[in-house]
């Protein structure tokens, strides 16, 4: 007979099982697919933007010169973007995509596979921290499927150094975290940290979170416990739960507390001296190797506004800038390839809403964090995956090239998204499947904003454009928009979309630009008064020097087109085509002393046609010799028209009469 159940008594409730599958490789398998799934329509876009310089037009990638990726900066293979950038790991991969020809989608496909092993190790990274299998598992597939990596997995060359040195970045941390005092796993992470380095410089945020986690899964323990030791694995819903994080002795007090903190300095500084000894050897590498410092290149107010901007006004917009970002992890609708001036305008005042919110989001959030560190070693964890890498790009201690990108929060994007499956962890705890339902909407609907996503990166125009649509002041995206106009034919859209540009930000570069649209149209006034105004906005601008000298040629001003040239000569002295130029606009403005000095000049440089001008220029001043000496020197050097050559001749013929 059944035994009764007292009715005055209750019967002790079931613990409440975790969602979904329970076996170990069902979220794994469910991140990785989810991962690949949503990026997969980005197989069939093409190559874009910076993919141009570093891939289609990259001399490196032409002449697959294996030898010289390890021994220049990033931009090399593209003449003329000198940079303080040293990443020959990522330059290998295009070259090694590229063998056997360029072909977008095998670029893309590596991304993409990029994005999915970067995945797996975030979901790893998360177990291995302590999260529970629904916690992880929901951090896991935030990582795969949100909307705001898009960049990194979806954008070939804007996202390959991310991924490379994010991948890095996580392995490395899950070897140092792996077994606590293993020489071969403290080695391992070491390889991995350097391989990050020679990714991209964001992978150095690697030291400041070794140092976290030993501070997180060390300072409850007793002073003078050996910290290499792990504690004995518990079980957790019927699986192994990693050593770490989830064990601390009740809150401790200040005094015990920082008493903790230097027993853990002192076991633990040896192992990060290490890390710290790989970075003086990447800087080494970047010396020696390419003479390059550990600073950031090609840094002006168009591409980063903050740059010459006051303390107050980089320290009230860096508010603003975490604002956006807040913004764009929950709701990411507004996303662009470019940040650029004026897309997010620079704070002005203390009580601008954003700065408000973004301020005291911050300050508040660096107080939990903190605060958490005697407390709850999980939740201080997850908030350093978020705020070391995140300092490093918050415009506070140091500007780069970019005031706000979105692959800037690749990695740290993983701090916040743990923090929710921390979350939404209690929540189905307390409110059981119906969590589980929202989980899936949000990852659902995450997904989906995701491929939509994917197809602005299709081509250039429509990449562009999407940005112009979500931050109509982007001055850069503006003139983007319109040097694709311009390539296609279409010079009247091209030149609306030019002065849109100039009417948010006067540049130089899109002045000449503006002037090459006037100049096919064949308005040549206009053509030369916008050359004119990019000489007047940067002196030092030899290529619109010498746009200005060879439209007003076509205008018939050879006057002002001998002024462009001479310009541009004197910016490049080894041009040989601008002193040639500069010849042939001095020839035809009656100076031919000059311009026979021009073109000795010329011909000096190698240009056989500058010695068939000189020679001209002499007969007609009745120098004889001198320009039978001229036609004489020209067919010696002269490989190209026969005709020119038979009209050499027959003028040497006539002189020596």
């Amino acid at each position: 007979m059944a035994k009764r159940i007292s009715r005055g008594r209750k019967a002790p409730a079931a613990s409440r099982e975790y969602p979904g599958p329970t076996p170990n490789y069902a979220w794994p398998v469910l991140v990785g697919i989810a991962g690949f799934m949503v990026y997969a329509n980005a197989l069939v876009n093409g190559l874009v933007y910076d993919d141009q310089f570093l891939i289609v037009r990259s001399w490196l990638v032409e002449r697959m010169d294996f030898g010289s990726v390890f021994t220049t900066h990033y931009w090399a293979g593209y003449p003329g973007n000198e940079t303080g950038q040293y990443r020959p790991l990522t330059v290998l991969t295009f070259l090694l995509d590229a063998l056997g020809g360029i072909r977008p989608y095998r670029f893309h496909l590596t991304n993409v596979v990029l994005h999915v092993c970067c995945s797996l190790l975030a979901w790893m990274l998360c177990r291995r921290a302590g999260l529970g299998q629904f916690a992880a598992g929901f951090a896991g597939l935030l990582f795969a499927v949100h909307p705001i990596h898009s960049e990194v997995a979806a954008g070939v060359t804007f996202g390959r150094s991310d991924l490379l040195a994010g991948a890095f970045l996580l392995a490395g941390l899950l070897f140092y975290m792996r077994r606590p005092g293993s020489r071969w796993d403290y080695f391992f992470a070491l390889v991995a940290f350097f391989c990050g380095m020679i990714s991209k410089e964001s992978a150095l945020a690697l030291i400041g979170l070794v140092v976290v986690y030993d501070l997180a899964a060390g300072i409850g323990r007793a002073e003078g416990e050996n910290l290499s030791k792990e504690r004995n694995a518990k079980k957790d819903r019927g699986d192994s739960i990693p050593a770490g994080l989830d064990q601390l002795a009740g809150e401790p007090e200040r005094k015990e507390l920082f008493r903790r903190i230097l027993c853990v300095c002192r076991a633990r500084w040896p192992w990060w001296l290490g890390f710290a000894g790989v970075f003086g050897i990447c800087l080494v590498v970047r010396s020696a190797a390419a003479g390059l410092a550990f600073t950031p290149g090609g840094m002006t107010e168009l591409v980063n506004p903050l740059f010459g901007a006051s303390l107050e006004t980089r320290v009230l917009t860096a508010g603003r800038i975490l604002w956006h970002y807040v913004v764009l992890l929950v709701l990411p609708w507004r996303l662009s390839v470019d940040y650029s001036y004026n897309a997010i305008p620079l704070a002005a005042s203390l009580l601008e809403p954003g700065v408000i919110a973004g301020l005291a989001l911050g300050l508040s959030g660096l107080w939990v964090w903190g605060h958490s560190m005697g407390k709850w070693p999980r939740l201080f964890f997850c908030g350093a995956l978020f705020w070391v890498p995140y300092m490093g790009v918050s415009q506070t201690v140091v500007l780069l090239n970019s005031m706000v990108q979105e692959r800037f929060l690749y990695i740290p994007a993983l701090g916040v998204f743990a923090i929710a499956g921390i979350g939404a962890e209690r929540l189905f705890r307390r409110f059981g499947f119906g969590v589980v339902v929202v989980v899936s909407l949000v990852c659902l609907g995450y997904a989906a904003r995701t491929v939509v996503r994917n197809r602005d990166w299709r081509d250039e125009f429509s990449l562009f454009s999407s940005a112009v649509r979500a931050y109509p002041e982007s001055a850069k995206m503006h003139q983007a928009v319109g040097q694709v106009l311009a390539e296609r034919g279409q010079m009247d859209r091209a030149i609306l979309a030019f002065r849109r540009a100039l009417s948010i930000r006067e540049e130089a570069m899109i002045y000449n630009n503006l002037g090459n649209a006037y100049g096919v149209k064949g308005t040549f006034e206009q053509a030369v008064g916008a050359y004119r105004r990019a000489v007047d906005l940067d002196p030092h601008y030899a290529e619109a020097w010498m746009n200005l000298g060879v439209t007003a040629m076509r205008a018939g001003e050879p006057v002002v087109a001998a002024d462009g040239f001479r310009q541009a000569s004197v910016l490049l002295p080894e041009d040989r085509e601008a002193h040639f130029n500069l010849g042939v606009a001095l020839e035809k403005a009656g100076r031919p002393d000059e311009a026979a000095k021009a073109y000795r000049r010329s011909a000096a440089l190698g240009n056989a046609k500058a010695i068939f001008n000189l020679g001209t220029v002499l007969q007609s001043q009745g120098k004889s010799a001198e320009a039978v000496a001229a036609y004489d020197a020209f067919l010696k050097q002269w490989r190209g028209d026969p005709n020119a050559s038979s009209e050499a001749r027959r003028r040497i013929r006539l002189l020596s009469r």
